[in-house]
């Protein structure tokens, strides 16, 4: 069923004013008036539009011989839509005024609510706004879809609260600002915007503290708004923001079209970051840092910054027609922000962690049988919020990058920047992409028909390279293993192979000579290097993974000393084998012994020892039940203790910055390993770190392992730090993240109502309080589980009407084993309970599940056997 609105009304522009907010007391209220300018097709009576949570109290058309009035206003909450009825027909060009009032939600879509405490410690409230995808129809009636693009003029009458002037930020600069007639409102007219989709318009009132500057380049005003007293925290956010902006002026050669770029840290926000045109709104955690914020989190800040930034041209400017071209906006975006960020922070290497953070994640969802193509008919709104996923933003972005390569990166942003030329204001198609790339590609290049198979076809396939056999194969690679039932594994996909010293074979099994091509490459490239051993997909720009003989992977493993390979190609060796190992495709002792030789290594690739300690620590989590597992913990000190031992615990003068990372994965496996000395120093840290009034930030392995060692006292020292006045969103997230590792069985049922219904954990920080809680043992997920069937419609009074339903009830099921047990009672508790937007996340739960007890039964002895030979 399709819930798309007809074509036979077209907006062109909105007049939109809110005559009154109220941010005093309950109910919350809003009231405000709209005109829309409309081309509305002959013989017609009605006009439908998007209306959700609003009730019109007037409606009249204009632009005949005399105004009409509605004679019948009608909703359908399932389409979420209102339909006007009138008693002749409509003019041509009309302009359709319309009265309407709804109510400050606290649940982070539409026009909201969020709190904040000021600086003397009052809690206080603002409004602002979060309209993608379907959720500008919640704050005025609209053609709430991407193709109905038009320009608005937005005023607000912002009040004035107990003294306090309250500011107002919306796309457009201000036009004009004055105090109402009455005393009681400081009304704000905002600038005409571009023509742009109803998803991108924003309007934020609240107390302000305020960075800004202005580009020389440019001369475009960035400002970063925070709340009272916290602005001095946003100055990274506001210089990475004004060299993404200089950066992508010059990379698009489209000039940025608005005078001002506004960033606004917002208290409660559902997403990361959203990219409304010159208003971008984001998470506190996206914006604020001090001294003590790690690497990793600055690193997090700048991707979303250049992310957001991104999306200024591609996505506000060209936008895709409908949401199944999301990977449009969103897989473009993610590839960019790294574009940026390599180009701001050369130091950082961020492009190994594309390889592992996007690549990766994206491989980790699409090897799932409950994966999705790119590509996707949606129509429900519960449909399109199901597409904001790894697949959209990082194999969209993956494929992107592979598209690049493929091409070549100067002949990849001449079509884009010919893309943007043409499409600017307008819509656009994924085809449409594709043909501006192959008009500058060169003669012969049909980019629609290389791509269209990573986009429309789920998942990725496995080339296995047999050079025993002499063989090329290719199959899907599913995390499951091997399936050759699944309708899905005979897929094929057109796989541009990298080889050693730049050259390139197309594999395409269509082809018949293009497996004896690649094979002779590779016999090639094995000659002329003298190596006993070969690798293929160099820099891993093929979104692929790759298998090999047994002989070549012990040969491989011989050779994966640091200066062998590039750091990426150290890392896809790493990830392809272990898996290949954990699917069953190859036996699970392959990737162990190809690690086996990094303990004698020397300090080297960061970025590669954190892909191996993420995989043994994967291991370890999976296995530690197991009359074996101590053995296997004397293995994983062995495997990192010497690196452990000349990192130590506290920075070195001089050292690269990345390696408080390295520090930290090296650790967290020594404490996996379950080393006492590695779990005395993480509490005597933290007990020093808990008591100091100004702190360095410790990284949270110390934290884990510390709860580990004192559980009770740790757990309460936790609950303070997250309490702390004025702390930051990064301490107080690795305290939530941390408690969930309790083990007591009432302290963890205190935690999971402190999570759920205590007030003190925001609701868009629920996920990183209940991630651990629901998955970090067996035990802690029956527990879990059982709140969902106890506390149901808790759950449901407080979370249903927002976007995080369905995650708080996948969280609540996907831990612990029982496989498929397990999975039948999470059917039967669903044939009973509404599952809301979360059906797609608890499929996704269900399959984890099955696959966690799938390996467990067919690696265990492997693994023990494996463990009894060292």
């Amino acid at each position: 069923m399709s819930s798309r609105l007809p074509t036979t009304a077209v907006p062109s522009h909105y007049s939109l004013s809110y005559h009154s907010l109220n941010l005093l007391s309950p109910p919350y209220q809003f009231f405000g008036s709209v005109k829309i300018s409309l081309a509305i097709s002959p013989k017609q009576s009605e006009l439908t539009f998007h209306c959700l949570d609003l009730n019109i109290s007037s409606a009249e058309v204009s632009g005949g011989a005399s105004p009409l009035a509605a004679e019948k206003i009608s909703y359908d909450v399932a389409d979420q839509s209102c339909t006007l009825t009138f008693g002749e027909e409509l003019p041509a060009s009309a302009t359709l005024s319309l009265s309407f009032e709804g109510r400050l939600n606290d649940q982070m879509h539409g026009l909201y609510r969020s709190s904040y405490v000021s600086p003397a410690g009052e809690t206080r409230l603002m409004a602002t706004t979060q309209f993608e995808a379907t959720d500008a129809r919640r704050a005025f009636p609209c053609w709430d879809e991407p193709a109905f693009k038009a320009t608005f003029e937005l005023s607000a009458a912002v009040p004035l609260i107990g003294g306090r002037e309250m500011a107002a930020v919306s796309n457009a600069p201000v036009a004009s600002a004055r105090t109402s007639a009455g005393g009681r409102d400081k009304v704000y007219e905002f600038e005409r915007t571009p023509r742009m989709s109803t998803y991108l318009l924003a309007l934020v009132v609240g107390e302000f503290d305020c960075i800004a500057t202005t580009s020389d380049k440019t001369k475009i005003r960035t400002t970063v708004y925070t709340m009272p007293g916290k602005a001095p925290k946003a100055a990274f956010c506001l210089s990475t923001a004004t060299a993404a902006l200089d950066f992508f002026n010059d990379f698009y050669e489209v000039p940025y079209p608005l005078p001002k770029s506004d960033l606004l840290a917002i208290p409660d926000f559902a997403a990361g970051a959203m990219e409304n045109w010159g208003c971008v709104t984001y998470r506190e955690a996206k914006i604020l840092i001090d001294a003590g914020t790690s690497l990793q989190m600055r690193k997090g800040i700048a991707r979303t910054v250049c992310h957001e930034l991104a999306h200024m041209w591609f996505g506000n400017l060209a936008t895709m027609e409908w949401w199944d071209g999301l990977f449009l906006n969103e897989g473009f975006a993610r590839f960019m922000e790294f574009k940026a960020v390599d180009h701001i922070f050369p130091q950082w290497n961020i492009w190994s962690e594309f390889i592992q953070s996007v690549y990766g994640l994206a491989m980790g969802l699409d090897a799932m049988k409950t994966s999705h193509p790119v590509e996707v008919k949606c129509n429900t709104p519960d449909e399109i919020d199901s597409m904001f996923d790894a697949i959209s933003y990082a194999k969209g972005a993956s494929v992107l990058r592979m598209l690049s390569n493929f091409l070549g990166d100067d002949t990849f942003m001449a079509g884009i920047r010919s893309y943007l030329v043409d499409f600017s204001y307008k819509n656009a198609l994924s085809t449409d992409l594709w043909a501006s790339l192959t008009a500058n590609a060169p003669p012969g290049t049909d980019v629609a028909k290389f791509v269209s198979p990573w986009i429309s076809q789920v998942g990725f396939p496995v080339v296995t390279i047999d050079d025993d056999s002499n063989t090329v194969s290719m199959e899907r690679y599913l995390a499951s293993g091997r399936d050759e039932s699944d309708p899905t594994s005979n897929y094929r996909w057109p796989c541009p192979v990298n080889l050693p010293g730049g050259g390139r074979v197309m594999l395409d099994l269509d082809d018949a000579s293009s497996a004896p091509a690649l094979l002779a490459a590779v016999a090639k490239t094995k000659a002329d290097s003298g190596k006993p051993y070969f690798t293929v997909n160099n820099e891993r720009y093929g979104f692929f993974r790759v298998n090999y003989s047994a002989r070549n992977w012990s040969a491989l493993a011989a050779a994966l000393a640091p200066g062998t390979f590039s750091m990426i190609d150290r890392i896809a060796l790493v990830d392809d084998c272990f898996a290949l190992g954990k699917a069953g495709y190859i036996p699970i002792s392959t990737p162990l012994d190809l690690i086996a030789g990094f303990k004698d290594f020397g300090e080297d690739d960061y970025i590669v020892w954190q892909e191996v300690s993420e995989q043994l620590l994967g291991l370890a989590s999976l296995y530690k039940g197991e009359p074996w597992f101590p053995k296997f913990q004397a293995f994983l000190v062995q495997t990192v203790g010497k690196q452990a031992a000349r990192l130590g615990w506290e920075k070195a003068e001089g050292e690269p910055e990345n390696f408080g990372s390295f520090r930290a994965a090296v650790h967290a496996v020594m404490g996996a390993g379950g080393d006492a000395d590695t779990s005395d120093k993480c509490l005597a840290l933290f007990n020093e770190y808990a008591e100091r009034s100004e702190r360095e930030r410790r990284k949270s392995v110390v934290y884990k392992l510390a709860l580990k060692k004192d559980e009770k006292n740790v757990a309460a020292s936790l609950l303070e730090l997250y309490r702390a006045p004025g702390a930051l969103p990064e301490e107080q997230q690795n305290c939530m993240i941390t408690l969930g590792y309790v083990q007591d069985p009432a302290l963890h049922a205190e935690l999971l109502e402190w999570a759920l219904f205590s007030g003190e954990v925001r609701i868009q920080d629920t996920a990183h309080a209940l991630g651990m809680l629901g998955s970090s043992s067996d035990d802690n997920a029956k527990r879990a589980f059982d709140v969902l069937g106890r506390d149901y419609e808790r759950i449901r009074a407080k979370f249903k009407s927002g976007s995080f339903y369905g995650i708080v009830l996948t969280l609540l099921c996907r831990g612990g084993g029982g496989g498929q047990s397990k999975c039948d009672a999470i059917d039967k508790f669903f044939e009973t309970h509404d599952v809301g937007n979360g059906k797609k996340r608890i499929l996704q739960a269900k399959e984890g599940l099955v696959l966690r007890e799938k390996r467990l039964q067919r690696d265990a002895g492997l693994m023990k056997e494996w463990v009894e030979k060292l």
